[in-house]
């Protein structure tokens, strides 16, 4: 019998099945796993998840209760750095009826969650609220479960969720998608260096990111999930879909020291994709200037500078702007959530920028609420709208459809 399994951590959900549904029920188990987090400083993640249900509605603000099915009611805090490299945690299991499920929802509890530093502190971590958060996994095609049951990922991407805020905190920007993991495969790999005596050596804690690889350039393409080099400068990041990959590791303390690779994952496979960090003296910046953006004295980061980052914050001009998720329905009257993302031309996000939110016709569906990139948006009016995000002149858009 084959077992459901959700874990929380990415940036789009891909989920993948060529199963058809058969009519009864399948023994379902739910699980947890985890992109490994970037930042060395931290210890704990800490997410009190409430409940997992499915809906095989793709109106995902869930507004006939009875159109949710409960997979799961864990009620307990996990600690996400426990589980990475494709390693998961069973959160519970239940009789899933057989159907194609094109939205799962996971409710955490804001106040019982927490970020903690290698020192023992507690992080300051910018919630949207206080409280439970519904949060949606992106399904980009429905997720199949028989009468035999399935195999469901929910993967939840610390390190593109928990964006530094250039003050030691956090903004918390959810990044979930949820895959069949029958349809998955994985990119393994070490990253190395060359030492000064010119011996090749492991690089710890570099940071990784994949990407979907849809053009030549760095920026064109879809980052989808991360990691991180280990001790001995292995990284493993799984539950990703068929195709072709780019995977780049940058040295969290040095922007120019990086490695890049690419390859192709096939279902069931495991890619190896080495990766050598090398100084990429052709995006050196000139010297230290003084004067940056908002900096006192020396040195201060200026976003408008091209540099990948300052002081090992990702830096530069916003090249691109995505918003999640890309298409959701609501029903009049209901509520929902969009999120936008900023990137520089590296492909690496953006923390502390200003974002405004346009709607094409907010007779159809109205701005309720916006804090740094979240924005709470109400249904009025059946109908199709644009919403659009901008931040330094560069636009990302998305669909919400009203019924």
């Amino acid at each position: 019998m084959k077992r459901l399994i959700l874990a929380a951590a990415s940036l789009a959900a891909i989920a993948c099945s060529d199963a058809a549904t058969t009519g009864g029920s399948g023994r379902t188990r739910v699980y947890l796993t985890d992109s490994p987090f970037p930042f060395g400083s931290i210890s704990q993640v800490n997410v009190y998840i409430a409940r997992i249900e499915a809906s095989a509605s793709t109106d995902t603000t869930g507004l006939n209760p009875a159109s949710w099915v409960t997979i799961a009611t864990p009620e307990r805090t996990f600690n996400l750095l426990d589980f990475q490299g494709g390693s998961a945690a069973l959160l519970g299991e239940a009789e899933l009826p057989a159907d194609q499920y094109a939205a799962v929802r996971v409710v955490i509890n804001t106040g019982r969650s927490s970020v903690v530093t290698t020192g023992g502190a507690q992080a300051t971590v910018h919630w949207p609220i206080s409280g439970d958060l519904s949060l949606y996994a992106l399904v980009e095609q429905p997720l199949a479960v028989t009468g035999a049951g399935a195999q469901i990922v929910l993967d939840f991407d610390v390190g593109r969720t928990f964006l530094d805020d250039g003050a030691g905190g956090f903004y918390f920007s959810p990044v979930i998608r949820a895959v069949n993991e029958a349809a998955t495969g994985s990119i393994t790999g070490t990253v190395t260096t060359t030492s000064i005596e010119g011996d090749t050596i492991p690089f710890v804690n570099a940071a990784v990111t994949v990407s979907r690889q849809v053009g030549t350039l760095l920026s064109t393409n879809v980052p989808l999930g991360t990691g991180h080099s280990d001790a001995q400068g292995h990284y493993t990041v799984a539950y990703l879909p068929a195709g072709s990959y780019v995977v780049a590791a940058a040295d969290p303390a040095f922007a120019h020291r990086v490695g890049v690779g690419s390859g192709v994952v096939t279902v069931g496979g495991q890619t190896r994709i080495d990766l050598l960090m090398t100084i990429d003296t052709a995006g050196t910046g000139g010297g230290g200037g003084g004067g940056g953006g908002g900096g006192g004295g020396g040195g201060g980061c200026d976003s408008t500078r091209a540099d990948t980052t300052c002081g090992g914050v990702p830096n530069g001009p916003v090249a691109s702007l995505a918003i999640s998720p890309l298409t959701q329905t609501i029903s009049v009257g209901d509520s929902a959530v969009a999120m936008a993302t900023p990137y520089n031309a590296q492909g690496l996000i953006l923390t502390g920028r200003t974002i405004s939110w346009t709607v094409s016709d907010s007779s159809l569906v109205s701005v309720t609420q916006a804090a740094y990139n979240w924005i709470l948006l109400r249904g009025a009016h059946s109908g199709t709208v644009t919403l659009t995000a901008t931040s330094e002149g560069v636009n990302g858009t998305a669909t919400v459809i009203v019924r």
